[in-house]
């Protein structure tokens, strides 16, 4: 049911307005004329069923000669009278309730004309398009009065009044309801926008205090709480990087003493862990750094990119395939953007053995996949590896690197340019990472 209604919140209002508007105006129109026939139709077919029984007993009072001229002179635009010698109806089978009505009122009327000596019948005048309801009443000579009705002109003239009035009614709502609604809901759109853009920026301009009251307290409310999210964010940023970067002293005087142990493998072995976390700190701090970095967006060549980072890693010795399109411009923080598949390409070179990299250019997006033909990743352990430092036990080792926020950086920077990635499993049986980002990006 869903999928045949405006899938916006103007279209949904104006539809139930111009529907629910309509037919209450088209139920109104029917009470209205209910009621107006019922309080005029009695009166209506009683001065019918009087002109009628009136004109006849004229007709029947001249000489014959005289009769036709004087229906002529009875008749009107409304009512057609004619004298004849013969019946001039040949199908007396008309019985709907108007006949029924009629035919009771001339018997109360005119109780010597008997229900033998009345006839009705219909018949089509295709020379003017009329529908017409033929009366005829048998006089005592045994000469007929016919009498020529027209029996829908009413009917269809109010049918139409009642299609004009509707048809009018609702294009003037559905008018005036395109301002109204559209003036309604821009402040909307506008908080839309607002929150699609503090979902890539938090440092993006909020949302304008605009439009009715409620609307107003909502961006209102929504400024403030993208203000306190900034606030939380830069507060933590700042410790955690006030914290990796006050470790290092520590360290340093760590590697002093370690210089001055006897035993020679325990010193290496405290070396090493202190190696260890050197290179996390350094990794957080870097981490640390692109959460804050304010650099600006801008187009750029996509496979440039793609194929710049392949292109080095191939010089460095590294097996490395590149496929895709020409060119694809997409504007984004190019620096983030290279620095996240330079993330997945080294993963799919140091833990896969080879990176195979394809683009494929869309209408809305771009979607790059980066194929390895390493052991792949276990189904269960897909999202964790997205978490900071954190590492699947089997790559536990220094050959390979890391501190396990490769994956982290790259998610954080195509999330934050409105992208999706994925994990899954690669033709060749290794690790598949999916990237898609939309082509609208442009903060």
């Amino acid at each position: 049911m869903s999928r045949f209604l405006p899938d916006t919140l103007a279209g949904r209002t104006i539809l139930i307005l111009v529907v629910g508007l309509g037919l209450f105006h088209l139920w109104s129109i029917w009470i209205y004329r209910i009621g107006t026939e019922n309080l005029l139709g009695s009166g209506h077919d009683r001065g019918l069923a009087e002109r009628v029984v009136a004109a006849t007993r004229a007709i029947e009072t001249v000489p014959t000669a005289e009769r036709e001229k004087t229906a002529h002179a009875l008749s009107d635009a409304d009512l057609e009278i004619h004298w004849s010698k013969v019946n001039l109806d040949s199908d007396p089978r008309a019985t709907n309730g108007d006949v029924a009505s009629l035919r009771q009122r001339l018997r109360q009327l005119a109780p010597e004309v008997a229900d033998d000596r009345m006839r009705f019948g219909y018949v089509d005048d295709e020379s003017q398009r009329r529908h017409l309801l033929l009366a005829t009443i048998q006089l005592q000579d045994g000469s007929w009065v016919t009498f020529g009705l027209n029996a829908f002109t009413v009917g269809a003239k109010g049918e139409h009044d009642v299609l004009g009035s509707l048809t009018a009614m609702a294009l003037g709502i559905l008018v005036v309801s395109i301002f109204l609604v559209r003036s309604i809901t821009a402040p909307l759109r506008n908080l839309a926008g607002a929150a699609d853009r503090i979902g890539t920026d938090i440092t993006a301009e909020g949302a304008p205090e605009t439009g009715p009251r409620e609307i107003r307290q909502v961006a209102r409310a929504f400024n403030m709480m993208q203000a306190r999210i900034g606030r939380l964010i830069a507060d933590r940023t700042q410790t955690l990087a006030a914290v990796s970067h006050d470790l290092r002293t520590p360290l340093t005087r760590l590697r002093l003493r370690a210089a001055f142990m006897g035993d020679a493998e325990a010193r290496r072995m405290v070396e090493a862990d202190l190696d260890e976390m050197g290179r996390m700190l350094d990794s957080t701090l870097i981490f640390l750094r692109g959460e804050a970095n304010p650099e600006e967006s801008r187009t750029v060549d996509l496979v440039s990119i793609l194929r710049t980072i392949c292109n080095q890693a191939s010089d460095a010795g590294h097996d490395v395939l590149f496929c895709g399109p020409d060119r694809a411009p997409l504007r984004c923080k190019a620096l983030a953007i290279k620095r996240a598949f330079a993330n997945l390409i080294d993963n799919a070179i140091n833990y896969g053995g080879r990176a195979s990299v394809a683009i494929v250019g869309g209408q809305h997006e771009l979607r790059i996949t980066i194929d390895d033909e390493g052991p792949g990743i276990p189904e269960s352990e897909r999202e964790r590896v997205f978490d900071p430092f954190y590492r699947i036990e089997a790559s536990r080792n220094r050959q390979t690197g890391g501190m396990g926020l490769g994956l982290t950086i790259a998610k954080s920077v195509i999330l934050a340019h409105g992208g999706v990635i994925t994990l899954g499993r690669s033709e060749a049986g290794g690790l598949r990472v999916a990237v898609a980002l939309p082509l609208t990006t442009g903060r």
